[in-house]
């Protein structure tokens, strides 16, 4: 989404490009820049981008779907218009939106909106961020269509009971800026960046289970893997720097490269971290309590080698008249060598990274490897730009069927990775099916 990643970024760099001599700008000229330039580093780091705003929409002007258990939700717009948005949103009122889940109506809001981490934001922090809301913000007169779900989740008024027994992030207290590293880090793992929204799994009533903070979570198709420092489960392999780098671009040779949700949360708030916020979330992460893992009984990087396939080639081309009874060997070499070698061992820069050694082929659960063959890769970091094309309905390459995603995910899993897959394709049509948009 280059023309989105273009006009996002210029919302924030000084804090305000709103276009003209208009008297939105003129009331932000009066804001302390400071606080504004705080705001903006902020609603970065809580990556508010992500989920309030549409494929090829206005930043924070809403409109995404959503998809969960209950139904897709909408999100809304949370730039300044006063009719459209939050712009009759005293401080108060969005603290309470912020910290509680509180409509400015007094209604709950969703649990899609991660209250529950920001309720850890201090006060000053929540500061900062409306006063960038208001005054750093483009109003955008557009409402998106309301959330339809069914009963009995149409009542938002069952949400309090939930609120009560979900619990939330402790509130922070003095200025967030001068913390030490662990304490930083920590503030940014579980109120700003939220990690254990999609990372922490969840029990039947969809709350997250505090005692195994980033053990692993399905993901809308995806699974958010377990990166707790786990030598068996986890990322206990992993340096200090290498989640540094991973956050900062999205890959680590000889690891893993992020794509889907991940690959978005990268792209739009990790990269633009400061070195020391990222140093201080990695120097978090790697002392959370190690969690084993139902699945992963061995690093998911720490699979395969290269393909060793002798050249026999004859000159003599091969003939194949029935293509709908392509051997798993064939799908591949006609929808994967070219970028990631008959060997598996990918580009010389890793461009197209290996096959082996490569967390999303070594997992124990096959999701994210169908989600990458039926989604593909796009992300974009100061790295520069990542993409596979995507293999599925939505795909501008050749579109791979179900019993074809099924047959390369276990090709790829038992030439590369653990060989444990036994992807069918009735599987895959319901991955297919449950992350098509629609």
């Amino acid at each position: 989404m280059p023309d989105f990643k273009t006009v996002f970024w210029s919302f924030l760099v000084g804090g305000t490009v709103l276009g003209g001599l208009s008297a939105h700008a003129a009331r932000a000229a009066d804001v302390d820049q400071d606080v504004m330039n705080r705001g903006a580093y902020l609603a970065t780091a809580a990556d508010c981008v992500a989920c309030h705003t549409k494929q090829g929409g206005t930043p924070f002007a809403g409109g995404l779907k959503i998809a969960t258990p209950m139904g897709d939700i909408i999100s809304t717009n949370i730039t300044p218009d006063a009719d459209h948005g939050i712009g009759k949103y005293s401080e108060h009122d969005f603290e309470q939106a912020l910290r509680r889940g509180k409509r400015r109506d007094g209604e709950n809001l969703y649990p899609v909106m991660p209250y529950v981490s920001y309720a850890g934001m201090t006060d000053q922090d929540i500061h900062a961020l409306y006063v960038w809301f208001m005054h750093g913000v483009k109003p955008v007169a557009e409402t998106p269509p309301a959330t339809q779900l069914s009963f009995p989740s149409n009542i938002r008024l069952t949400l309090s009971g939930w609120n009560m027994l979900a619990g939330s992030e402790k509130q922070e207290t003095g200025d967030s800026a001068t913390y030490d590293t662990l304490r930083r880090g920590k503030y940014l793992a579980t109120a700003l960046e939220h990690c254990g929204t999609c990372h922490t799994p969840r029990n039947v009533m969809l709350m997250e289970k505090s005692d195994q903070y980033l053990a692993g979570s399905p993901l809308a198709g995806w699974y958010a893997p377990n990166i707790t420092p786990s030598r068996t489960g986890g990322i206990g392999d992993w340096s200090e720097d290498d989640i540094v780098q991973y956050l900062r671009t999205g890959r680590v040779k000889g690891k893993s490269q992020a794509a889907g949700p991940m690959g978005e949360a990268v792209e739009h708030s990790t990269s633009h971290l400061t070195d020391a916020d990222l140093h201080a979330l990695a120097a978090f992460i790697r002392q959370v309590k190690p969690m084993e893992d139902d699945a992963d009984h061995q690093p998911r990087d720490g699979f395969g080698k290269a393909n060793d396939i002798p050249d026999i080639r004859s000159g003599e081309l091969t003939r194949i008249d029935n293509l709908s009874h392509k051997s798993p060997a064939n799908l591949f070499d006609a929808n994967c060598a070219a970028c990631h070698g008959q060997n598996g061992a990918g580009t010389v820069d890793q461009y197209a990274p290996s096959l082996y050694k490569n967390s999303a082929v070594g997992a124990g659960r096959p999701d994210n490897l169908i989600m990458t063959i039926l989604m593909g890769v796009n992300r974009t970091t100061a790295d520069g730009h990542a993409s596979m094309p995507a293999f599925g309905s939505t795909g501008d390459v050749q579109r791979l069927d179900d019993e074809e995603v099924a047959s390369l995910v276990n090709y790829v899993s038992k030439t590369f990775g653990n060989g444990s897959y036994n992807v069918t394709a009735d599987q895959v049509a319901q991955v297919r099916k449950n992350n098509t948009p629609h």
